[in-house]
C-alpha cells in the first residue's frame, strides 16, 4: 500500500517539484477531494468542471480548490449540499468561464505564441487556398505573333520572292563547308610577329576552317589573300549575279520560324541538319509554348550580312578593272539587301540592315575618292536618290520589340478577358527558362522545380499582374520611341528609361522581371541610328561636291551653294542641330561634325594612344548628353571623306 501510494505521489508531482527534489504530489485532484470530506454529488461536479476545463494540469489544481472551497464555504453556512450542487448551474458552461478566466492570467509569453500560432495557422489555411487558386491557372495564348511577325514575308508573292535566289546562289557559294588548306589563312599568315603567336593555332597545321574563314579577312585588295579572294569572285560570278537578281526583287519572303518550318535545303544551308533531332519535329500550332515568338531563327540574316560583304568585294573588284556597270550594280544591290534585312520587324533585323547600308556607304566613300569618274553625272545622282530615300528609322523594330514582349506575356499569364490576368505554372517555367540563368536581380528562379509549384502563391503576389506589366512596358515603350524620334541636340536626358529601370529598388526589379530582364538597351540604338544618317549625310555632300566639281571646275566655297542643283538643303550637325561644318584643305574638301567634345577643330580626326586617326571617338557612337573632355574624344567626326577602318 505505501508502494502504491509511493507511485501516486511520484505521479501526480509537477516537474518544477521533481527537479528541486520534492515528491508533493499536489496535483492529486482525487486525495484533495478526500482531505476536503466532499463526496458524492459535490465531489462529482468538481471532478466534472475541472475535467471540463481542459486547463494546464497545476491549473486544474487551482480550480479544484476554488470549487472545494466554494463548496465548503457553503456548508459552513448552513446551506445544504443538496441545494449547494442543484444552484452550481451546468459544469459545461462554468468550466468554459472559468478555463477562459485561467487563460487570462497566463504570462505574455504564452499569449504571444498562442496568437502567432493562430495567425500561422490562418495564414497556411489562406495560402493553401491560394495555392489551389495557382495551380487552377493557366496561360490562354490567343494571339499568333509568329503569323504577324511574318505577315509581310509572306504577303510577298512565291515569283517576286528574293530568298530562292539568295539560297541558290548561298549553296552554290558554299560558305560555310568545312575544307583544308594547303596554307595558313593569308591574314593571320601576314600578321606582324608580336601578333602571331595569339593566333598561333590558325598558323600551325593542319589548316582546317570554312571557306567563308578563308575570304572574310581578304576582302580589299590592300588586305593579304586578295588574290585567293580575285579568284573566287571570278569563279563565283554567276552565284553573284543571282544575289543582285534577289536584291532588285521586292522582298525576301523567308518566314522565320523553327527548324521543323524550314525546307531540306534551308535546313541544310542554315546547318540545322547538324542537330538532327531538331528537323524530326512535326510542325507545331503556335499555342505550342515552344514556338514562342522570342525563340525564333533568323539565320537568314547572317547570310545576307555574308552576301554583303560579297558584293562590297565584288564591286572592288570590278573597281579594279573599270567595270562601271559592275560596281553601280552592286551599290544598288547593297541598298537592296539592306532593305530586306529589315523584312523581319525586330531590332537586330534593323541594325543588320544598318550595317550594310553603312558597308555600301564604305564604298562610295572610297569611289568618291579614289575613283569618281569610274560613274556617271547620272548614275551617281541615281545612287544619291536611291540612298536618300533610306529608312534608318527603327519604327519597325521597335514594333517588333512589343510583340515579342506581348507574346511572352500571353504565355506566361491567364487572361481575365479585361486585359489583366495572374502569373501560372507554365509561366513560371517559361520565365525561368528565359531568364534564370542570366538574370541580375537577386531572385532565386526556381519556377522549374516542384518547390517552385509550392512558392508559386508567393511569386504570383510578388510580381506585377498582366495588366500593370503590360501598362508599365508600353510606358516606357512609349517613353522610348518619344525620345528616339528626337534628334541629339534636343537631349536634355539621356536614357531616360534606362536609367528609370536602373534606379528601380531591388524589390521593384524583381516586381517587373520581365520588363528589367527583357527591355533593350535602346540608349545604344539611338547612337547607332544618329551615326547611320550622320555618315549617309557625308556621302550625300560628297556625291554632290563631285558633282559640282564636274561641273564647275572646282570645289564650292560654302555648302550653301549646293543648294538646291545637288543637296535639297546643308545636312544638319547630328550633334549640335547647326549645319555641318566645311573646309576645303590641300587635300581636298572635308565635311565634318564638331563632334562629342563640341568644338570645331577644323575638321581634325581625333587619334588614338598610337597616332592613329580614330573617327568614331567622336560620334554619336561616344554621345551622353554631355559635352566630352577626355583626350580620346579631342578632334571632329569627320563625315567625308571618311577614314574608314576596314
Amino acid at each position: 500500500m505505501a508502494t502504491t501510494s509511493f507511485k501516486r505521489r511520484l505521479w501526480k508531482t509537477p516537474m518544477r517539484d521533481l527537479v528541486r527534489g520534492r515528491i508533493t504530489g499536489r496535483l492529486d485532484i482525487e486525495r484533495l477531494l478526500e482531505e476536503s470530506s466532499l463526496s458524492g454529488p459535490a465531489a462529482n461536479k468538481v471532478r466534472n468542471v475541472v475535467k471540463r476545463t481542459r486547463l494546464w494540469r497545476l491549473e486544474k489544481v487551482d480550480v479544484a480548490h476554488e470549487l472545494i472551497a466554494h463548496f465548503l464555504d457553503g456548508l459552513e453556512a448552513g446551506t445544504p449540499i443538496e441545494e449547494l450542487v442543484k444552484s452550481f448551474g451546468d459544469e459545461r458552461q462554468t468550466a468554459k468561464l472559468i478555463r477562459r478566466a485561467k487563460k487570462r492570467q497566463r504570462p505574455m509569453l504564452w499569449h504571444a505564441f498562442a496568437w502567432t500560432r493562430l495567425c500561422f495557422a490562418v495564414f497556411f489555411g489562406v495560402y493553401l487556398l491560394m495555392l489551389g487558386y495557382f495551380l487552377m491557372g493557366s496561360p490562354d495564348v490567343k494571339t499568333d505573333y509568329l503569323a504577324i511577325f511574318n505577315a509581310k514575308a509572306v504577303s510577298i508573292p512565291e515569283d517576286q520572292r528574293a530568298w530562292p535566289l539568295y539560297r541558290q546562289a548561298l549553296l552554290d557559294l558554299d560558305l560555310q563547308r568545312e575544307i583544308e588548306w594547303d596554307s595558313p589563312i593569308p591574314y593571320y599568315r601576314e600578321l606582324p610577329p608580336e601578333e602571331q603567336e595569339e593566333y598561333q593555332y590558325e598558323l600551325e597545321p593542319p589548316y582546317r576552317g570554312t571557306r567563308w574563314d578563308r575570304l572574310k579577312n581578304s576582302l580589299h585588295p590592300d588586305n593579304p589573300g586578295w588574290s585567293e579572294t580575285d579568284v573566287f569572285l571570278r569563279d563565283h560570278a554567276d552565284s553573284l549575279s543571282l544575289i543582285r537578281q534577289g536584291a532588285a526583287l521586292p522582298g525576301v519572303g523567308l518566314a522565320a520560324g523553327f527548324p521543323s518550318d524550314y525546307s531540306p535545303e534551308d535546313r541544310a544551308l542554315f546547318e540545322l541538319e547538324r542537330y538532327p533531332e531538331q528537323n524530326t519535329q512535326s510542325p507545331a500550332s503556335f499555342r505550342d509554348p515552344d514556338r514562342i515568338l522570342i525563340g525564333v531563327l533568323l539565320s537568314h540574316l547572317g547570310e545576307l550580312r555574308r552576301m554583303s560583304h560579297l558584293l562590297s568585294a565584288d564591286a572592288r573588284q570590278a573597281a579594279i578593272k573599270d567595270d562601271a556597270a559592275r560596281v553601280y550594280d552592286d551599290l544598288v544591290a547593297l541598298q537592296g539587301l539592306a532593305d530586306h534585312s529589315r523584312e523581319s520587324p525586330c531590332l537586330i533585323s534593323e541594325l543588320v540592315g544598318l550595317s550594310i547600308r553603312q558597308r555600301a556607304y564604305i564604298e562610295i566613300n572610297r569611289l568618291l575618292v579614289d575613283q569618281p569618274y569610274i560613274l556617271d553625272n547620272g548614275q551617281w545622282r541615281d545612287l544619291a536618290h536611291l540612298i536618300a530615300e533610306s529608312d534608318l528609322s527603327f519604327e519597325t523594330g521597335m514594333r517588333g520589340e512589343r510583340m515579342w514582349f506581348d507574346d511572352i506575356v500571353q504565355r506566361i499569364y491567364s487572361d481575365d478577358g479585361n486585359g489583366d490576368g495572374r502569373i501560372t505554372p507554365e509561366g513560371l517555367r517559361l520565365l525561368d527558362s528565359i531568364i534564370g540563368p542570366s538574370s541580375s536581380v537577386e531572385v532565386e528562379m526556381v519556377a522549374g522545380t516542384d518547390f517552385g509549384q509550392v512558392i508559386g502563391p508567393a511569386l504570383m503576389l510578388g510580381m506585377a499582374s498582366r495588366k500593370d506589366l503590360t501598362e508599365m512596358h508600353r510606358r516606357l515603350v512609349g517613353i522610348t520611341e518619344a525620345e528616339m524620334k528626337q534628334p541629339l541636340w534636343k537631349v536634355s536626358q539621356w536614357d531616360v528609361v534606362d536609367e528609370e529601370i536602373m534606379n528601380w529598388s531591388r524589390l521593384k526589379q524583381s516586381r517587373y522581371l520581365l520588363i528589367t530582364q527583357m527591355m533593350p538597351a535602346l540608349g545604344g540604338v539611338r547612337r547607332t541610328s544618329a551615326t547611320a544618317r550622320g555618315l549617309r549625310d557625308g556621302v550625300l555632300v560628297g556625291i554632290a561636291l563631285e558633282l559640282h566639281r564636274r561641273e564647275h571646275g572646282d570645289w564650292p566655297g560654302a555648302l550653301d551653294e549646293l543648294v538646291p542643283g545637288y543637296l535639297p538643303s546643308v545636312p544638319v550637325d547630328r550633334l549640335t542641330g547647326g549645319p555641318v561644318r566645311y573646309v576645303v584643305t590641300a587635300d581636298g574638301p572635308v565635311v565634318y561634325s564638331v563632334g562629342v567634345d563640341g568644338d570645331d577643330d577644323g575638321g581634325r580626326v581625333p587619334l588614338d594612344n598610337a597616332g592613329e586617326p580614330k573617327n568614331e571617338m567622336a560620334s554619336p557612337k561616344q554621345f551622353t548628353g554631355k559635352i566630352h573632355t577626355r583626350k580620346e574624344s579631342d578632334g571632329d567626326w569627320v563625315l567625308w571623306p571618311v577614314p574608314w577602318e576596314d
